[in-house]
């Protein structure tokens, strides 16, 4: 069954000089409204849709699509060079003796790639700590920290995957219903079934931190349903991490970036070296494609960095379509009567906002249930206002 959202995503060049953008939107689809087309497409080893353009000072672009939620991958078979593609070694994801060592150690005694594949997401969930925003970027440091975020969960699922021969990828995407809500997961490739997805960051928020989206308009698994199993509530943006540019990205030197009158802002650390978003790649790469990589021009560093997070990545806006999104619009309605219903039930002491509170707390359950999201919990909470509800109801009667 489709699940459709709409996508609105902007992006404005509030910067000094033209502002270089590669993206994995797709700008060339039939069925898309956008501002500006492609100067060049890329598709690499990985089929991703690499586009680029250069926006002028105070230029605007935007953009609107649809797409149905994400899905399983169905493809049974890999290409020589999407194989390649997805085991290769890199800056963040990296395969080495390290972590051949590693992965060999974990998956002992495990036999076909769905055995060793789950013995590494247990390793991952178990081992590490979810923190945001991470200390660094990259497998080096999610080991040393021993805690990050989604992206660190996935590039450590895909390192050792990879240093095992298991093609696996990082997904960079967003959740299917809100503004900018950036998500990182996996996918593995068994030859028996396909890519098999996997979420390590959710599994160990799922197990360790089970209220945490108790309220959230993402539906949540039982922690080891992520092994195999998502909730299709995610849209995905890039198929892996460290994506190559083309056409080339012009790094500045680090060296003429520290020492310009204004050094730009440092978003993380990369090998504890300063990452400086906008004006440097990882070895010719984009960290990662959400949706969007910049570079700025270079009279930037003669004025104080733009610190906001629209500068680096734009904005987006998805909304859900269907029976998912009428729900999600009566749910927020739904918290809107409910604050309002409980002041003045507290202040006026009245049957008629005391009978509101209880039902709008019974609407909200009702949308979180046909959403799918806790569904046995928000039954509970709604049988549990029912009698309120009805004993003020009598008392208006």
């Amino acid at each position: 069954m489709k699940n459709i959202v709409n996508i609105a995503y902007s992006y404005h060049n509030s910067n000094k000089g033209l502002t270089r953008i590669w993206t994995t939107l797709p700008m060339d689809h039939h069925d898309v409204t956008c501002t500006h087309s492609p100067e060049e497409k890329v598709i690499d080893d990985g089929n991703n849709e690499l586009f680029y353009f250069t926006l002028k000072e105070n230029e605007r672009f935007q953009m609107n699509y649809s797409v149905d939620t994400y899905k399983q991958n169905e493809q049974k078979m890999l290409t020589d060079k999407e194989k390649a593609f997805y085991l290769r070694s890199g800056t963040l994801v990296v395969v080495d003796e390290q972590m051949r060592n590693l992965a060999h150690e974990i998956t002992a005694g495990a036999e076909t790639t769905m055995e060793k594949a789950r013995a590494i997401f247990h390793y991952v969930v178990s081992h590490f700590k979810y923190m945001y925003p991470p200390k660094g970027r990259g497998i080096k440091s999610f080991l040393e920290a021993k805690q990050g975020d989604c992206g660190e969960y996935s590039f450590m699922f895909s390192s050792l995957c990879r240093s095992i021969g298991i093609p696996c990828r990082s997904l960079v995407g967003s959740w299917a219903n809100s503004k900018m809500n950036a998500h990182v997961w996996n996918e593995f490739f068994d030859e028996q079934t396909g890519w098999i997805p996997v979420d390590c960051s959710m599994a160990y928020i799922q197990k360790k931190k089970k209220t945490q989206f108790l309220f959230s308009n993402v539906r949540t698994l039982k922690w080891t349903a992520y092994f195999g199993q998502l909730e299709q509530q995610r849209v995905v943006f890039s198929y892996d991490a460290e994506l190559y540019l083309s056409p080339k990205y012009n790094d500045l030197d680090k060296q003429t970036i520290v020492d310009s009158k204004y050094p730009p802002i440092v978003p993380f650390q990369i090998d504890g070296q300063p990452f400086y978003w906008g004006y440097e790649a990882v070895e010719g790469c984009v960290p990662y494609m959400q949706p969007i990589y910049v570079q700025f021009d270079q009279e930037n560093l003669s004025i104080k960095p733009n610190k906001n997070p629209h500068n680096y990545l734009g904005q987006w806006k998805i909304t859900e379509t269907g029976a998912l999104g009428f729900f999600s619009k009566l749910k927020s309605f739904s918290y809107f009567i409910f604050f309002i219903s409980i002041i003045f039930s507290f202040l006026l002491s009245s049957p008629f906002f005391s009978a509101l509170t209880a039902g709008s707390v019974i609407v909200i359950c009702i949308s979180f249930i046909a959403r799918r999201e806790r569904a046995l919990f928000y039954t509970v909470v709604a049988l549990y206002f029912l009698l309120p509800l009805l004993s003020n109801i009598s008392k208006l009667v």
